[in-house]
């Protein structure tokens, strides 16, 4: 199993960069993606061609996270290729509908969904934002890999992330910054949430915190670093 980075940033993209997106690539050559944001569809062209894309992971229809989906639309039409199943949440549904096209095979979201693309296991888990939002949770192998998505509670990262062998978390709001009223955890208190011996990569990025991020998660847990490429 590989996992690509396409777009790591929360909010907007720095220069040349994009919004939440991860490619999902499986031993059989599977194309699954986590998430569609800004810029994402253009920037994965250098990896996967669209054609090739087998199923996109939306984990809450906030644009930073699935705006790419109408272009990647536009594509489907464009290049006459058969319907991409697309998973994503139900609400908001004025949102929700404008991404529905005739072109996606969509199925919803809940915590009951599980499904499997060759050797990796996908499932589900709630997690509190401003909108119906869902963790997603991979196992391959032996292994548990955790993408939080936004989450605004501690203690739902703790529960979302129980017996992870790696998580990708949400990492845009220093510590210094966090509000009781954050639709986000702190960099600080997902460092301290997640297993004590995973491997941590900080998402979610605020441009120009980066530097900032990384010193808050490291100092929380030790085993850290900015999102990036992996194999298992």
């Amino acid at each position: 199993m590989e996992f690509k980075v396409i777009g790591e940033y929360g909010r907007y993209p720095a220069y040349n960069k994009a919004t939440n997106c991860y490619l999902i690539k499986t031993d059989n050559g599977k194309n699954i993606l986590i998430d569609l944001g800004s810029g994402s569809l253009s920037l994965l062209q250098k990896y996967v061609d669209i054609s090739k894309i087998d199923a996109v992971i939306i984990t809450h229809l906030h644009f930073d996270h699935a705006c790419d989906l109408g272009v990647l639309s536009y594509s489907v039409g464009y290049l006459g290729l058969n319907k991409i199943k697309v998973y994503m949440p139900a609400t908001p549904e004025l949102i929700k509908n404008a991404f529905d096209s005739s072109k996606f095979d969509v199925q919803i979201i809940d915590e009951d969904l599980q499904f499997s693309v060759d050797n990796v296991n996908f499932s589900f888990a709630y997690s509190p934002h401003p909108v119906e939002t869902y963790s997603v949770i991979m196992k391959y192998n032996d292994k548990k890999i955790v993408y939080t998505s936004d989450c605004s509670k501690k203690e739902v990262i703790a529960k979302n992330t129980l017996g992870a062998d790696i998580v990708i978390g949400d990492a845009c709001i220093l510590h210094a910054d966090y509000k009781s009223n954050s639709p986000h955890v702190s960099v600080k208190d997902l460092a301290e949430s997640v297993p004590e011996n995973c491997k941590l990569y900080l998402a979610h990025l605020t441009c120009g915190q980066e530097k900032e991020i990384l010193q808050e998660g490291i100092k929380h847990h030790k085993n850290t670093e900015l999102v990036k490429d992996f194999l298992i």
